[in-house]
């Protein structure tokens, strides 16, 4: 937990980095931002009506879940494909799915979903080891992930809306992001902001250095907090944009 000091520093980061940053989003697109902390009690709120055992794919937003699925996309830096693997740190994913098996039936929960494709392919994990999902919680869901999503599942969720994009500060800041295959280490959104963010090339150079930017003060930040920021995972590069890194 960040002490308050702490968390009113990196409420102000964010803050000037937004209005920094929404100037390269293109004209037109409406822009919306959402707190952790609101989108994490109307989500225990949602939940809190339901009976069934609660699995969560995300521990921020679920703070009392049931359990944990540490599960994540795993990206090869080489050739870009994208696969279904363990958080860093976590146990095995095929461990932590066999630990699920006695539960049987349950409803499973996660901050949001894009396209669907990877919710998809957790799904079909779980349901592989004989567990029936009887729901699917969620904070957003972009309309072309709740017309893969809702023909097959139960679904429940705070907001929908008609991505243009959806991303997280934390990838933006670096602390987060694509993981890379077989290694605890991470490729910061930085390295692939056209296809990870959807930022156009002409704005590629401005935004990654205002993202590099705030990593650093968010870095210090923290570190004058007294938080141990070695703990962050290690940033490697990806395919060829290595000269961005």
């Amino acid at each position: 937990m960040l002490e308050n000091n702490t968390q009113e520093q990196i409420k102000l980061l964010e803050e000037n980095f937004l209005f920094k940053f929404w100037p390269y989003i293109p004209p037109g697109i409406i822009k919306k931002e959402a707190t952790s902390k609101d989108v994490s009690q109307k989500l225990s709120c949602l939940v809190a009506e339901r009976n069934q055992p609660f699995i969560s794919l995300d521990r921020i937003y679920f703070p009392l879940a049931e359990r944990y699925l540490e599960a994540t996309r795993i990206t090869n830096k080489i050739t870009g494909e994208v696969t279904i693997g363990e958080r860093c740190g976590a146990l095995p994913l095929e461990e932590q799915l066999d630990l699920l098996k006695p539960y049987k039936s349950i409803i499973l929960g996660d901050v949001g979903s894009f396209e669907g494709t990877t919710l998809l392919k957790v799904c079909s994990l779980l349901e592989q080891k004989g567990l029936k999902i009887e729901e699917l919680v969620l904070g957003f869901v972009g309309k072309v992930a709740q017309e893969k999503l809702s023909p097959k599942y139960k679904l429940s969720s705070l907001y929908t809306f008609e991505f243009y994009e959806w991303i997280e500060l934390r990838d933006f800041f670096g602390i987060d992001g694509r993981r890379q295959f077989g290694t605890n280490n991470l490729m910061p959104y930085w390295n692939n902001l056209s296809s990870w963010a959807s930022i156009s090339l002409k704005d590629d150079k401005n935004v990654t250095s205002l993202c590099k930017e705030y990593n650093s003060k968010l870095l210090e930040v923290l570190e004058k907090g007294g938080y141990d920021i070695q703990r962050i995972d290690t940033r490697i590069k990806y395919m060829e944009s290595e000269q961005n890194e």
